[in-house]
């Protein structure tokens, strides 16, 4: 089985004193790499901010395994009696822990003096942290036999409309959308290059990540490629969103609606403890599967390279879709979420958006018997094509144990993962050009 692994360390924050003090952490070894009773060295370190270490200054720093109840030292280091300072530690158990600063400050691109937790993670033998629960028994029939009502009950109802605004002398663009389950549709676009007789051409596939903005209604185009572009909500995606203030009209209604019915904060916790085909992606990963399908069947695609790209949210559709649907042939998936969503069973910190956790008191008994359904780590095990993950080893988002754990799952025979120090939830511009690049790779 083949395995890629790649690291990357670059860190730096700030603490807000007199005199500002530049704090940065990092580990000893430079893959933030170790065995099970291994020594493990934080090195703390109090910087001017021309770079020089720093003749005092204070910063609280916090130790733990991502989790609450994990904490293994939470004391103030005081720059004046030491810089760099370390704290040493041996771990014995797989997976991963971190230095936190909390609320450390940091001047943006914009010289403005903001506040955040700082973390640098490492991990402790990976490879052998395993998802919080097994699959469902009946997983595969369960989806197979949701996949099979919707084609008997909801005629696919596809609607390709052209975008004048969009279409250039390079790409023809598209709407598109395919009916869905509970009388919704899903929405989105499709670039094509303009000279079919250059075709048949790759096809990228991506879901966006969560939440509401630029990232969930512009597609751009991609040189020789078709983009397709999904959106998760019931509406069409705009890119003149700010113009129609969708937010307010299209967004913000659909998350007050869902909160009145299922009293829960977000979209994508909607449903999760209703039926198990309630869940708000229910509808949504059967929509986009149905779709891929469609795009599929174009004359103008090359089936023999079908990728999926999509972060976090995105990330969490494409374990879904590639899953599910044997017509991918490449995924590259960064930081992806809804992965390991039992992993709280194992004293872990489930990825976003932990449906059971953050389910009302009340409702976490059933979430917890719908969300291995929804589990990342459950669809792994069942993709075919070759897959990239992207991993951060400092993301509080999706954390680096409920993403290891998915990529663990996976038996595909060409697999690797890319390894984020220091990187949040968020990648860094060179993980999208490496994994971009290897897209196009044969």
């Amino acid at each position: 089985m083949k395995k890629l692994i790649i690291s990357f360390c670059a860190i730096s924050a700030l603490c807000l004193f007199a005199d500002p003090v530049v704090v940065e952490i990092s580990s000893d070894r430079t893959n933030a790499l170790y065995r099970c009773g291994d020594k493990v060295t934080f090195v703390v370190s109090g910087l001017t901010t021309n770079r020089q270490l720093a003749a005092e200054g204070k910063c609280k720093i916090v130790v733990d395994d991502f989790t609450a109840k994990g904490v293994l030292l939470s004391e103030e280091v005081d720059f004046s009696k030491g810089n760099p300072q370390k704290r040493e530690f041996s771990f014995d158990k797989p997976g991963f822990y971190r230095c936190m600063a909390p609320k450390v400050g940091k001047i943006d691109r914009f010289g403005k003096y903001i506040l955040r937790d700082f973390v640098w993670g490492v991990g402790v033998e990976p490879e052998k942290i395993e998802k919080g629960s097994p699959s469902p028994a009946d997983f595969d029939s369960f989806w197979e036999g949701e996949r099979r009502r919707l084609a008997a009950e909801v005629p696919l109802d596809p609607v390709q409309t052209t975008v004048p605004e969009k279409t250039d002398k390079n790409f023809d663009y598209y709407r598109i959308s395919f009916a869905t389950f509970g009388g919704n549709r899903v929405h989105g676009y499709m670039s094509v290059p303009k000279d079919r007789s250059k075709g048949p051409f790759p096809v990228e596939f991506t879901v966006p990540g969560a939440g509401f903005g630029d990232w969930t209604n512009e597609m751009k185009p991609k040189k020789g490629r078709v983009c397709v572009f999904m959106s998760v909500f019931p509406f069409e995606p705009d890119w003149r969103y700010l113009e129609l203030k969708l937010s307010e009209s299209r967004f913000a209604p659909m998350q007050k609606a869902l909160k009145e019915k299922y009293g829960v904060d977000s979209y994508s916790l909607a449903g999760i403890a209703g039926r198990r085909d309630e869940y708000f992606y229910h509808p949504v990963i059967l929509g986009i599967d149905r779709a891929v399908d469609w795009v599929a069947s174009q004359p103008f695609v090359d089936k023999s390279r079908f990728w999926y790209s999509g972060t976090s949210q995105g990330g969490a559709m494409g374990l879904c879709l590639c899953g599910l649907n044997k017509t991918f042939t490449k995924a590259a998936l960064f930081v992806p979420a809804m992965t390991d969503t039992m992993g709280y069973l194992k004293g872990r910190v489930s990825g976003w958006p932990k449906p059971v956790e953050k389910s009302p008191e009340g409702q976490k008994d059933a979430a917890a018997a719908n969300a291995p359904y929804y589990d990342g780590a459950n669809f792994a095990s069942r993709i075919k094509c070759r897959v990239r993950v992207a991993v951060g080893f400092s993301d509080v988002t999706c954390p680096p144990s409920a993403v290891y754990a998915t990529y663990n799952e996976l038996k595909c025979a060409d697999r690797g993962i890319v390894h984020g120090l220091g990187m949040s939830h968020s990648c860094y511009g060179w993980i999208y050009d490496a994994l971009d690049k290897w897209l196009e790779e044969k």
